[in-house]
């Protein structure tokens, strides 16, 4: 049984929450999980799991079982078209799928221990250029205010200071907060969920989000008119929290497990320990990698800053570079 193998195909990015629960989903079911690449083009697997992008006709001779999940909504492909021999193709979506449904979610992996919140809301997104839109200049009003916290990347773009997160760093920061503010493309309201909308809750952590992206009825999941100075002062007793996490772990647990069972996909009772543990160790492993990337970047800037420094002192005394150099190397040696 372990020796059947599930593609994962995300052609165009891939969500790592998103692939760190799908693939302790499907491990469980007994494959060998990994990310299709064209590195990996001569394996051929028993079930193809596609998460975001067109894979264009790489597949049109596949012939086993096809996941698709439709949760970003950015495209519309006609999947049959795309696997036309597929022994079984399915399309898992909140709305007008072969399978309704989202992800699967285990808050297992996702769940941090909280004794006490910050009130202050945080936003965790990388800045939407959609300037016109309603919700997006209420908050970047709010963030300005400093009445919200931001993290993410290109806000820089509008003049607003931020960082990027690992999802490490990004999952503890949510487990110390009491709520954050959603934001989705107005494509995507109503018709999917964001991260946010399951991790948030998970860890306690209520999420205000514009009206009409809660039908489904998510724990923590707080729909508004606008983002307003009422929103951002909102406050949430520790008890509160306590217990959305014990809804939001509760409500993702059941989905998950009717999931599996829409897609005839075995799940054990209980999560085996050591695979949570895996997961979270690789969790931990890419907020490594995220960390060594980021220092890395900082010395190439750090070293361009320099070269056009160099380079610009050189221009002025009418001299090449290498002539700087050497004159400072001279007196050292």
């Amino acid at each position: 049984m372990t020796n059947r193998s599930c593609a994962v195909v995300s052609t165009d990015y891939l969500d790592k929450d998103v692939y760190l629960n799908i693939e302790l989903f499907y491990a469980l079911a007994g494959y060998q999980v990994y990310v299709w690449s064209p590195a990996s083009a001569s394996r051929s697997p028993d079930l193809i799991v596609i998460l975001r992008g067109d894979p264009g006709t790489n597949w049109v001779n596949y012939s086993g079982p096809v996941h698709v999940y439709d949760y970003v909504k950015e495209l519309d492909i006609d999947w049959s078209d795309r696997f036309p021999h597929a022994s079984r193709l399915e399309r898992i979506s909140l709305a007008g799928g072969d399978v309704t449904g989202y992800l699967p979610v285990f808050p297992e992996i996702w769940r941090r221990t909280f004794s006490r919140k910050n009130s202050r809301p945080v936003h965790l997104s990388n800045y939407k250029p959609m300037p016109a839109d309603a919700f997006q200049n209420d908050l970047v009003s709010l963030i300005q205010q400093g009445r919200v916290r931001v993290f993410g990347g290109r806000w820089q773009r509008i003049g607003v200071t931020s960082r990027s997160l690992s999802y490490w760093q990004a999952n503890r920061l949510i487990a110390a907060s009491s709520c954050c503010f959603g934001l989705m493309y107005p494509y995507q309201r109503g018709r999917s969920l964001s991260g946010r909308m399951w991790q948030a809750p998970i860890n306690g952590c209520f999420v205000i989000s514009e009206a009409g992206t809660n039908p489904h009825g998510l724990p923590g999941l707080i729909e508004v008119e606008s983002f307003g100075l009422q929103e951002s002062n909102r406050h949430f007793s520790l008890e509160e929290c306590l217990r959305l996490s014990e809804q939001a772990s509760a409500f993702w647990r059941n989905q998950t497990s009717e999931l599996a069972r829409q897609l005839n996909l075995p799940l054990p009772q209980e999560l085996p320990f050591a695979l949570i543990q895996a997961q979270r160790r690789t969790l931990v492993r890419w907020h490594l990698e995220f960390l060594w990337d980021q220092t890395l970047s900082n010395l190439q800037d750090a070293w361009q800053k320099q070269r056009l420094r160099l380079t610009g002192t050189a221009r002025r005394l009418n001299l090449h570079p290498r002539q700087i150099v050497a004159a400072w190397r001279r007196p050292h040696q």
